[in-house]
């Protein structure tokens, strides 16, 4: 009996240190600012208490909901930002309160009523997660602390990848709530890698250096995971970098571009390279095309005439429960089910027509807002702003682009970077670093007209 008392004892040690940490978080988010308690939110999303070893004997609550709940309540005695575009004003808030209101709409025909729910509750927290985030990250500088935080969280993660299992050669159950399996773990650790690219050109103090230790180990983490959908959304990303990066120094960004593939290089293994392959086996239609993606194909065709048979969707996770009706046994998994593999054609067999037309409009905005920041960089308006903007529209690139191969609907990345690009498009003047030599030549031109 010795021996399970002290692992109890250590176990306990290590998950009061979480527990003390928690507290004083969101203490310090009710008692001096709650910006505390949005890192503390990030800090619990990361960690994962209850999927960890030391974190069995904490009490069984919804850590990351209970923190949200808090920090949103704590910012009601903040004075609103008279000159900033208030946040449920903003076009990703319409729609991702609309979304929400569609997902409660449906619950009476839902096929799979409790995971329905789940979804919609989820997406609720969404609503204020994203109220957190656009009003508490309103700076460039911020934003670059923000961005940090994830690259440090996603450096937490690719240490504790080092040591775990790989079974199939494909990491899983490390990411933890949300993100556990491979295709959304690699996906994630995939947008928080170009995130963190974007930091190690634009940053010149420690933050560099902290970026440019974690990035090595994210895109290890990218490898681990497998993913050929993560691996195709980081080679985006990447050209999306390339596409909207700073004019500046352009000598140090090829510099360092040139040092992530050789990294990227280094760390990707033979199987890994393998796997990549069967991409352009599916894209030449070859017979060697192995049945993950030919099954995707599939799937595409059945969810198309599932929405044909039901236009105003069927409730999340509709499209598992439909699967074994619509497509052939040899593409079920072992629990004689199949999900889509695909985040929009899940919309459009889940939501319908309407869930449809905001996901599309949503990443329309998207596009939009990259265009934008094109223009920003061509203008050369100031790196702090053209570098964050360019990092958030490429993480958005990596989701969108992995959501072609897996089902990221629930995806919480995307709604921090919706926040923090929508933050960007509706800046107010004075957050600017050019802001006083605008008024300047406006006054000046005003007087000049006079």
């Amino acid at each position: 009996m010795a021996f399970p008392v002290v692992r109890w004892h250590i176990m306990s040690l290590t998950a009061a240190v979480f527990l003390i940490g928690f507290f004083v978080g969101i203490g310090m988010a009710l008692f001096r600012h709650p910006i505390y308690g949005l890192y503390t939110y990030i800090a619990v999303f990361y960690l994962d208490a209850p999927h960890r070893w030391w974190g069995q004997g904490l009490p069984d609550i919804r850590w990351s909901l209970l923190t949200a709940i808090v920090t949103a309540l704590a910012m009601f005695r903040l004075k609103a930002d008279t000159q900033r575009t208030r946040w449920y004003k903003t076009y990703p808030a319409i729609i991702l309160i609309t979304y929400t209101a569609w997902l409660w709409i449906q619950s009476p025909w839902a096929l799979d009523a409790e995971m329905h729910r789940e979804c919609a509750i989820m997406f609720t927290k969404f609503i204020i997660v994203y109220y957190m985030v656009y009003s508490l990250i309103d700076t460039p500088l911020k934003t670059e602390d923000f961005l940090l935080a994830q690259v440090l969280g996603c450096l937490y993660l690719g240490l504790i990848a080092l040591g775990a299992p790989a079974p199939g050669g494909r990491l899983e159950g490390v990411g933890g709530a949300g993100i556990d399996d491979s295709n959304t773990l690699g996906m994630h650790a995939a947008t928080v890698a170009a995130c963190g690219a974007m930091l190690i050109f634009i940053k010149r103090d420690w933050k560099r250096y902290a970026a440019l230790v974690s990035v090595p180990l994210i895109l290890n983490l990218v490898v681990l995971t497998g993913s050929r959908g993560a691996f195709l959304a980081l080679f985006m990303g990447g050209f999306v970098i390339f596409a909207l990066r700073p004019r500046e120094n352009s000598r140090l960004f090829y510099t360092l571009a040139f040092l992530g593939i050789l990294g990227f290089g280094t760390v990707a293994s033979e199987s890994f390279w393998a796997r990549m392959q069967t991409m352009e086996a599916a894209v030449n239609k070859e017979e060697i095309m192995d049945n993950s993606a030919e099954g995707r194909i599939v799937q595409m065709k059945a969810g198309l005439r599932m929405f044909t048979a039901h236009p105003l969707g069927v409730g999340h996770r509709g499209f598992v429960t439909l699967s074994p009706k619509y497509m052939d046994s040899i593409y079920m998994s072992e629990t004689g089910t199949r999900s889509s593999h695909n985040t929009f054609i899940s919309t459009l067999v889940e939501q319908g027509i309407p869930g449809a037309t905001m996901f599309l409009l949503l990443w329309l905005w998207v596009l939009k807002s990259c265009l934008v920041t094109r223009r920003w960089a061509v203008a050369k308006r100031p790196m702090c702003e053209v570098g964050v903007m360019a990092a958030t529209c490429a993480g958005l690139v990596v989701v969108f682009v992995g959501g072609q191969f897996a089902d990221f609907l629930k995806t919480e990345i995307q709604i921090w970077l919706f926040a923090l690009l929508a933050g960007f498009r509706y800046l107010p003047a004075t957050k600017s670093g050019v802001s006083a030599m605008r008024r300047a030549v406006s006054r000046a031109g005003h007087l000049r007209a006079v």
